[in-house]
C-alpha cells in the first residue's frame, strides 16, 4: 500500500511540475527519450508529504465540484506564487484534513491544516469573496451519504478561521450582488421541516459575512442544476432548476435574484409558492442564442402530421422585478444536436415531421399549414449526414451544406421559391439562424 501511494505522489507531483513549466523548450532527440525531471524544489514537496502520508494518511480527493484534484495549486493570498493545498483522509481517526504549503526560503513548509470531519470531501472551491487579494476556501464535506455540510474558511495570514456553514445540496459560486466580488450559494433539498431555498452568503470588506436566504417553489421533490447568468436588465441571477409534480409539467426554474437590495425569489408566485410561469415538462434553461442572459424555455405543441408529437421552444428572459418576455423560438432537434431559430412570422403557421428513410441520412422537413385542417405543404428540409457518402449527398442538387463538425454534415433544401406563404425565410436566414447543440447546454451543474 505503501509503495502505491508514492507511486500516485510522484504522479501528482510530476503533474504539477510540468504545469508549473513555461516559456519555450528546446529539446534534443537524445533527450527526448529521457525520463522526465523533476525540479529540487518539488522532490522537497514530495518530502513534505510523506511524512503526511507516513503518520497514517491517505489522499483524499474531492469526489464532485470543478476541482477534484487530490493536490492542487493555487495562489491563495495573491502574491504571484502558487501554494500547494493537499487532501487527506485518516480513516482510524474518521478525520479530513487539508493541508496548506507555501514556498519559504525555497523550501515548501506547512502554512496551514483545516480539520473536519466526514465521509470524504465533497468539493472545493476557491474564491476572494471580499476583494483584499485573498482567497476564501469552501470545503463541502460529505458528513454521511444523505448529508453534505458546506464551510467557508478565511485563510488570511494562513491563518483558517470559519466565517460560515450550512447544510446543503448544491453549491455554486457566483457575483449575485454585482459588487465585482463573488459570493456563495448554497442550495437546500426540502426536508419534513422546510421546503427547498438558497441561501447567498456575502463578505464584507470588514470581514462580516452577510446570509439572505429565499425560499424555492413548493412541490419540489429534487434540486436537479443551478446556472448563473444574468437577466435581461443585466441583473446578475441564479436559475435553480427543480423537479416535482406541478399542474402544468414536472420542471420548474426558480430565478432568485437581488432586487432594491434584497435577495429574491423573482419567479415566485406568492398565491401558490410556485414559480407557475417557468413550470413546463422538459428541456433546461440556457442562454441559447450566446447573448448572456439565461432563458427559461416552455415547449409548445406543434400541430400533427402524425402520431409522433413535435415542438417548438419559446425562450423567455425575465427582468429583475420578475416579469417576462419572449425572446425567440426555436425548433429542437436533441436527436440530431441542432436547432434552428424560428422567425416570428412563422409561429403558429408550421409543423414539422421526420423522414429517415435513407441510410445515413435523417431528415426534418417544415411544412405551412394553410389552414386548421390543411394542407400541409413542404416549404424545407434539414439534413444530418452521416456514413462514407455524406459528402457526395451533401452536395446533391438542391442542398445547400450548412455545417460540419468532422462526425456529420449538416445541410438544407428549400422545396418552394423563398418567403412563400408568407413565411420569411431565405438561404441566409436558414444559414444564420441554424445553430448545433452543445453538450454543457444539456449538463447541470454543481
Amino acid at each position: 500500500m505503501v509503495h502505491i501511494k508514492r507511486y500516485i505522489l510522484i504522479i501528482l507531483i510530476s503533474a504539477l511540475a510540468v504545469t508549473s513549466l513555461s516559456g519555450c523548450l528546446r529539446i534534443t532527440a537524445d533527450e527526448l527519450y529521457r525520463l522526465p525531471q523533476v525540479s529540487e524544489e518539488y522532490l522537497k514537496l514530495q518530502a513534505h508529504i510523506n511524512s503526511v502520508i507516513n503518520q497514517g494518511a491517505d489522499f483524499s480527493p474531492p469526489t464532485g465540484g470543478p476541482n477534484r484534484q487530490a493536490v492542487q495549486l493555487r495562489d491563495l493570498n495573491g502574491d504571484g506564487k502558487n501554494e500547494v493545498i493537499a487532501f487527506f483522509s485518516s480513516p482510524s481517526e474518521s478525520a479530513l484534513r487539508i493541508y496548506i504549503f507555501e514556498m519559504v526560503d525555497g523550501d515548501y513548509a506547512v502554512a496551514d491544516v483545516i480539520e473536519g470531519v466526514g465521509t470524504a470531501f465533497e468539493s472545493v472551491r476557491y474564491a476572494d469573496m471580499n476583494g483584499d487579494g485573498i482567497m476564501e476556501i469552501i470545503v463541502g464535506w460529505q458528513m454521511s451519504a444523505a448529508l453534505k455540510y458546506m464551510s467557508i474558511f478565511s485563510i488570511k495570514d494562513f491563518h483558517s478561521v470559519l466565517l460560515a456553514g450550512t447544510e446543503y445540496t448544491g453549491l455554486t459560486v457566483y457575483d449575485l450582488n454585482g459588487d465585482g466580488n463573488d459570493d456563495v450559494v448554497a442550495l437546500k433539498f426540502p426536508s419534513q421541516d422546510a421546503g427547498a431555498s438558497a441561501e447567498v452568503f456575502t463578505l464584507m470588506p470588514d470581514g462580516e459575512m452577510i446570509r439572505a436566504e429565499v425560499r424555492l417553489s413548493n412541490g419540489i421533490d429534487t434540486i436537479s442544476r443551478v446556472l448563473s447568468g444574468r437577466l435581461i436588465d443585466g441583473v446578475p441571477a441564479i436559475f435553480v432548476e427543480s423537479e416535482g409534480k406541478f399542474d402544468a409539467g414536472t420542471l420548474v426554474t426558480d430565478i432568485c435574484a437581488y432586487e432594491n437590495g434584497s435577495f429574491t425569489n423573482i419567479s415566485l408566485q406568492v398565491s401558490s409558492g410556485i414559480s407557475e410561469g417557468t413550470v413546463r415538462t422538459h428541456t433546461g434553461c440556457a442562454d441559447i442564442n450566446m447573448d448572456g442572459v439565461i432563458k427559461v424555455p416552455i415547449p409548445r405543441l406543434l400541430k400533427a402530421q402524425s402520431e409522433t408529437p413535435y415542438y417548438t421552444i419559446d425562450w423567455y428572459a425575465f427582468n429583475s422585478s420578475g416579469v417576462s418576455r419572449l425572446m425567440l423560438t426555436t425548433y429542437q432537434n436533441t436527436n440530431d444536436e441542432w436547432f434552428l431559430i424560428i422567425p416570428f412570422n412563422w409561429r403558429g403557421k408550421i409543423t414539422v415531421r421526420r423522414e429517415d428513410v435513407v441510410s445515413g441520412e435523417r431528415t426534418v422537413i417544415f411544412s405551412y399549414i394553410g389552414s386548421e385542417d390543411g394542407p400541409y405543404e413542404d416549404f424545407l428540409k434539414i439534413y444530418k449526414l452521416t456514413g462514407d457518402k455524406s459528402e457526395e449527398r451533401a452536395l446533391l442538387p438542391g442542398r445547400v451544406v450548412l455545417q460540419s463538425d468532422g462526425a456529420a454534415i449538416y445541410a438544407f433544401e428549400m422545396l418552394v421559391e423563398p418567403n412563400s406563404y408568407g413565411l420569411t425565410f431565405d438561404e441566409t436566414l436558414i444559414k444564420e439562424n441554424f445553430r448545433l447543440i452543445y453538450s454543457d447546454w444539456l449538463a447541470g451543474s454543481f
